[in-house]
């Protein structure tokens, strides 16, 4: 072979080469699994009401609107007040049964913030209720309690 021939014939390999690199293999896409026909779809908030409870509860965003609600009206640490609409915290506890040897309610929020509050307490307050968000999802108005059980995105009360 001449040298003309071993140059036509390197370039038809470097082509060939840049050709096979320009085909896509194809790509499998994953299995997404579809809901079965009774299973309902939803971005509702839920709450879940755990511990030393007679019923663990969980309770749906409009579960929770369709009991009876009250306002109350709550102060922050800046001095304005707002009126919170929810549902009375002892109506939810008295519904889930709170066992005797209950001591302490933990808010359990949904970025995993817990704080802590006597049951005692938090039973002697009439005005303590979750209360609904307006963006969806619950908060603690715990009037006359420490800013620290005012806790927002809450996800779980347990019962200790």
């Amino acid at each position: 072979m001449n040298k003309r021939t071993w140059i036509h014939f390197a370039a038809l390999l470097i082509l060939a080469s840049l050709l096979a690199g320009c085909t896509t293999a194809a790509v499998e896409e994953p299995e997404v699994a579809e809901p079965a026909a009774d299973e309902e779809i939803t971005d509702e908030a839920s709450l879940l009401f755990s511990g030393l409870v007679d019923t663990e509860t969980t309770y749906m965003e409009s579960e929770l609107m369709g009991m009876e609600t009250m306002d109350v009206e709550d102060t922050d640490k800046d001095g304005e007040t707002t009126t919170r609409t929810g549902v009375s915290l002892n109506t939810l506890l008295d519904e889930v049964g709170v066992i005797s040897d209950a001591a302490t309610l933990v808010f359990v929020t949904d970025d995993g913030y817990e704080t802590e509050v006597d049951l005692a307490e938090a039973r002697a307050c009439t005005e303590c209720i979750v209360a609904f968000r307006s963006n969806g999802g619950f908060r603690m108005t715990m009037p006359g309690f420490p800013s620290s059980t005012q806790v927002k995105g809450v996800v779980e009360i347990r019962v200790q």
